[in-house]
């Protein structure tokens, strides 16, 4: 019986060393296996977020995807890409952020303006780092970057910025139409980046004396109504900048449009195969490839302090006359304008 109890003794004073010993092992097995997936050296997690599912924001990961793995950083083998989508719920997008701080990812990649700042809103503390792109005003998103010098931002935090065109799509509206007087413009107020495009609306329609007829819109469900309501105004034309709630929500507008009889305008070339009349925008492929190249050489080493924060806007127009048939015959589409456009829908 002393024997079983000092057996059973040593046993009792051993177990946690044992316990420790056989967790560190399980730790070491699944590291292995890590490093053995990946040629011997552990994957570097990366946290893809968008704010929703449109083709901007689609095409713009998917280029980022494929320029990476173009440029030797291969999902599933020495990178490992989790994807995430906020589908514009601010309260989703900000869990997502946390989730992406708490799982200490190597690396935030955000898409859009919204996505942008809610990641940085909740990395200011942990500074994981952070690169951005589709993002209208990177200086207007409140995230610590300089409208001044590109090089002031935070050391963790960089990116690309894609300006809307907007100045020249509505002086193309204009020289399409120059009779154009009203133009209606419906936007998210609680959005940075449709705020950013509505100012530069309202000074270029000054100077073409055009008066621009603005309507607030809360969320996706209410643009329909929104751009009823401009068009009992009597608005001639509807302007869409960037503006991630309208964006969702643009065959609603177009839908409106068509009931009135009056063209929508916009500052995406995405929109034009959804029956958008002119759209003169970025591509956004581009720009996820410019994010892919930004994000593979600072993997490569490159320092994030040394990223100047600057405007890429790889600019494409789009034209829908098929769909615009029935408009106004003041809106005649120059032979010009036809030979400029990358896309025509006839």
């Amino acid at each position: 019986m002393k024997l079983i109890s000092s057996i059973t003794f040593t046993i009792k004073k051993l177990l946690p060393g044992l316990v420790l010993i056989i967790a560190a092992s399980s730790l070491l097995l699944v590291f292995d296996g890590e490093k053995a997936a990946t040629g011997g050296v552990k994957a570097i997690k990366i946290a893809v977020f968008q704010f929703s599912s449109r083709p901007t924001l689609d095409d713009a990961v998917s280029a980022f995807i494929k320029t990476m793995a173009d440029k030797k950083f291969v999902d599933g083998g020495n990178i490992s890409i989790k994807r995430f989508n906020a589908e514009t719920d601010n309260a989703a997008g900000a869990a997502i952020a946390n989730e992406i701080v708490n799982s200490r990812f190597d690396m935030a990649i955000t898409v859009s303006t919204p996505s942008l700042q809610i990641m940085a809103n909740a990395n200011r503390a942990a500074k994981i780092p952070h690169i951005f792109a589709v993002v209208t005003d990177p200086a207007g998103a409140g995230v610590g970057i300089s409208d001044k010098d590109p090089l002031d931002h935070p050391d963790h935090l960089a990116g690309i910025g894609t300006f809307q065109p907007v100045e020249k799509v509505i002086t193309l509206a204009k020289r399409i139409n120059p009779d154009l007087k009203k133009l209606g413009a419906p936007w998210t107020l609680s959005e940075k980046c449709a705020e950013a495009c509505v100012v530069k609306a309202r000074k270029t329609c000054a100077e073409l004396g055009i008066t621009l007829v603005e309507m607030p819109v809360e969320n996706s469900a209410s643009v329909l109504e929104a751009v009823r309501a401009l068009n009992l105004k009597g608005v001639e034309a509807i302007w869409v900048g960037g503006d991630n709630i309208i964006e969702t929500a643009i065959e609603s507008v177009i839908k409106a449009g068509r009931e009135a009889g009056i063209p929508v305008i916009t500052n995406n070339p995405d929109h034009a195969p959804l029956g958008a009349f002119i759209s003169l925008g970025a591509n956004y492929y581009q720009v996820g490839e410019k994010l892919g190249e930004l994000t593979a050489e600072i993997l490569s080493g490159r320092s994030i302090k040394s990223v100047p924060v600057e405007n890429v806007v790889p600019e494409d127009l789009a034209l829908n006359i098929k769909d615009n048939k029935n408009i106004s015959g003041a809106w005649n589409l120059p032979p010009e304008v036809i030979k400029r456009a990358s896309k025509i829908i006839r």
